[in-house]
């Protein structure tokens, strides 16, 4: 008979238990600490426990300040993602300007070789004009055996100089063929002086 009526107050234990244990409205969590010291977090009440509510709903200040923080990091954003664009701009610009430079560099050094060479190669072909014709007696011969020798010396140099255009594309910037021009230029200045000993 005892052990009946035990059984029935614990059943009866248990159905309080879990009527206790309703559920939270709203935005309503329930915090309790066990005996442990840990803490917990329930959206159900807990039984048997001490336990505070907890509304996890923002204020409107809180709104208000979430809000302006969201924004200036929407606003630190575009402007790390725009000061990246300008790097990778920046870096692309001047790896770019290197490649032209030593391009226009290396090229116009093959062009001075070669320029001197048709320059030496138009001279000795003017001498042979002399020795062919006679100045005062075939004058006539001479001047246009001169006039073909210096059109030709033209020509190749003409045809020369064209080649610094492999170079250039047809979309390179010309404030960036300007810079590198001017640096050529004051790099040949340099290597002048110092070859004529000014310092």
């Amino acid at each position: 008979m005892h052990k009946i009526i035990t059984v029935a107050l614990l059943s009866l234990a248990v159905s309080v238990s879990a009527g206790a244990a309703e559920k939270s409205s709203g935005n309503i969590v329930y915090r309790w600490v066990d005996e442990n010291g840990s803490v917990h977090y329930s959206p159900t009440k807990p039984w048997g426990v001490k336990y505070e509510s907890v509304n996890t709903n923002y204020s409107a200040q809180q709104r208000e300040m979430i809000d302006e923080s969201n924004k200036a990091k929407e606003t630190h954003d575009r402007l790390m993602n725009k000061e990246q664009i300008k790097n990778d701009e920046e870096k692309a610009w001047k790896e770019r300007q290197e490649r032209l430079q030593l391009c226009i560099d290396t090229t116009y050094d093959k062009m001075s070789y070669q320029k001197r060479r048709i320059e030496d190669d138009s001279v000795k072909q003017k001498l042979d004009c002399e020795y062919t014709f006679s100045r005062a007696k075939q004058k006539s011969k001479y001047d246009d055996c001169i006039l073909k020798i210096e059109s030709e010396r033209i020509e190749k140099v003409s045809q020369l100089e064209q080649s610094i255009n492999q170079c250039i594309d047809a979309d390179t910037p010309k404030k960036m063929i300007q810079e590198v021009m001017e640096k050529h230029r004051e790099n040949e200045e340099r290597k002048n002086a110092i070859a004529n000993g000014q310092h």
